[in-house]
């Protein structure tokens, strides 16, 4: 359902940037398997701690690293996540070092590429997208060694036109340089792409800065605060409304 009374021209529309996790697979939905890592983490630091805490312990580190990386136009993932992993251990008050970290890391890679599932209607809406001659791209914040065998094992290669990650752009969302990336590939200017995705700050205050329509996949409960999404969808489907692909049934 969209929420807006706002559309985008069918005609104005030459292609849609999706982004990943968040978007086209819920990573809300990893959490079981991420578990995991952080119990990793609390093992090899010596320090027991409940499942709420290691929570807690996680997104404190996770804070800390992304204030590492604030100030920067790109950064590799797996630096950030490993800070985050490094930030956790001593949040939980113990210490690991950085080969640990990496295997934290190399861990948590190869759960979400193994376990992460697509939305239900993830290949209808981007099969009913490139039938209608829209282009349609991946753009993420990931690195290469977690994008490509993502793209394999869920089927997203062989039904997209083209991915643009982080670390292929030299530039993480929200800085301008990944979307005039993404867009050069669909050979469009940035009134005639979508941008969709699950955050406010990379998927809609980023691709708007740049004069791009945005529409914001609001996750449950969500609010968009000060953003201003163009669009506000709770399904990708939408997406084919917006566009005026067709009506979903």
């Amino acid at each position: 359902m969209i929420d807006h009374d706002r559309r985008v021209s069918r005609r104005a529309i030459g292609a849609v940037f999706f982004d990943f996790a968040g978007t086209l697979f819920d990573d809300r939905a990893l959490r079981g398997v991420h578990l995991h890592q952080l119990r990793f983490v609390a093992a090899a630091a010596g320090v027991p701690a409940s499942d709420d805490q290691l929570r807690a312990a996680y997104r404190e580190g996770m804070s800390a690293a992304y204030r590492t990386v604030a100030s920067r136009r790109s950064y590799r993932h797996r630096e950030l996540f490993g800070a985050a992993f490094t930030a956790m251990a001593d949040a939980l008050g113990g210490t690991i070092g950085e080969a640990t970290a990496q295997e934290a890391v190399d861990r948590q890679y190869r759960a979400t590429i193994d376990a992460a599932v697509l939305r239900p209607d993830c290949l209808s809406t981007v099969e009913a997208l490139r039938a209608a001659s829209i282009h349609v791209q991946i753009v993420s914040n990931i690195d290469d060694e977690q994008l490509d065998p993502m793209l394999d094992r869920l089927g997203l290669r062989k039904v997209i036109d083209a991915a643009t990650s982080s670390q292929e752009a030299g530039s993480c969302k929200p800085d301008p340089a990944i979307y005039w990336m993404a867009l050069a590939k669909a050979g469009i200017e940035p009134s005639q792409g979508l941008f969709v995705g699950d955050s406010v700050r990379h998927d809609v205050e980023g691709p708007a800065s740049i004069g791009m329509p945005t529409a914001w996949l609001a996750p449950a409960g969500a609010d968009p605060g000060d953003g201003h999404p163009g669009v506000v969808i709770h399904a990708l489907g939408d997406v084919l409304d917006i566009v005026g692909v067709g009506v979903r049934r």
